[in-house]
């Protein structure tokens, strides 16, 4: 892969996942505002999920993106760093809002004491 095939491929990563985390970043803000009753746990939870978007897609890119083999064409390269980002997006989302929805449900679960 040449130098400037690996530069692309990971620019291409950044603005995928760069894209997502800009896409999320309002609702996510909302969501953990709610669960965690502070902005500065919300905002440090926001920032967790991003660096693990981040570096998830990059690790994805790094470990497999040559992959397709050197004699591969750019097309197939960038396809493949394409969906190794967004597959690094994918489980990231999937981590982070699972854990989310477990909260959710939790305290929705859990019992008020009403007043007498």
């Amino acid at each position: 892969m040449s130098l400037e095939l690996f530069l692309t491929s990971l620019a291409l990563t950044l603005a995928v996942v760069g894209t997502a985390l800009l896409y999320l970043r309002s609702i996510t803000r909302r969501v953990l505002r709610e669960q965690c009753s502070t902005d500065a746990g919300a905002e440090f939870w926001l920032r967790t999920s991003d660096v693990l978007a981040l570096a998830g897609s990059l690790i994805l890119v790094l470990a497999f993106g040559g992959a397709a083999g050197n004699a591969a064409d750019a097309v197939v390269q960038l396809r493949l760093t394409l969906g190794l980002a967004l597959a690094g997006v994918f489980i990231a989302v999937v981590l982070v809002s699972s854990n989310v929805w477990r909260n959710v449900a939790s305290s929705r679960a859990a019992p008020t004491v009403e007043a007498v």
